[in-house]
């Protein structure tokens, strides 16, 4: 049974509004992802659940539906299809809490959304590819002066770092002293910025401004 085929939850639309389509997620839970394996894991286990809630409720209905004499056995077997239904509904149930913790730990691991092209200037772009692949901020013993190099020893102007830190971009092992050396790396949401965002005009390469008195290029003909 896919997940399309399975019975809607209570909470299909919650997931699908974070992970999209549930047949996707499930997917994920073969290849194994960390949070949304564990999350596809536990809605397949709830899946289950609100079949078998289905299940009884249709016997009941069918048990209640005035075909079968109202006899001493007819009574017994709807009062086990209650409690089995009452059962089912209690495990199903638990099973909601453990897929809303799961969806609330798929958008908890969730990378935030890059910032806008218009908030990152040309510079802070600049900056954002120099750290690519790494960086050190580091505070000079004797000036206190606060710098932040790359790998290859090129310095970032201090400003464009910040506003990339504040924008979530990059971050730094504050575990170790200033004065030793703080590495320096990109976030997600960094990467994403870096890979995904769309430049705006004012970021793109300038064209070239033709000499003034030069002949227009010939047209190519294909």
């Amino acid at each position: 049974m896919t997940a399309r085929e399975s019975p809607a939850t209570a909470l299909d639309t919650a997931i699908e509004q974070i992970v999209g389509d549930l047949a996707v997620l499930h997917h994920d839970h073969l290849r194994g992802l960390p949070e949304r394996a564990a999350l596809a894991a536990v809605h397949q286990e709830l899946t289950a659940a609100e079949s078998a809630v289905a299940y009884h409720r249709n016997v009941l209905t069918r048990l209640s539906s005035g075909s079968y004499p109202v006899n001493t056995p007819l009574l017994d077997r709807l009062r086990r299809t209650v409690h089995d239904l009452a059962q089912a509904t209690a495990a199903r149930d638990r099973l909601h809490e453990g897929v809303a913790a799961a969806l609330e730990a798929v958008k908890a691991a969730a990378p935030a959304p890059a910032p806008a092209d218009d908030e990152l200037t040309p510079r802070d772009f600049a900056a954002l590819l120099s750290l690519a692949g790494g960086g050190t901020m580091r505070e000079h013993l004797l000036t206190h002066w606060v710098s932040v190099r790359t790998v290859q020893g090129r310095l970032v102007e201090l400003p464009a770092f910040q506003r990339l830190e504040a924008h979530g971009l990059v971050t730094r092992d504050t575990s170790r002293a200033l004065t030793v050396g703080q590495p320096v790396t990109l976030t997600d949401t960094g990467r994403t910025a870096l890979l995904g965002t769309h430049r705006s005009p004012a970021m793109a390469a300038p064209v070239p401004a033709r000499p003034a008195g030069s002949w227009p290029a010939p047209a190519r003909h294909h």
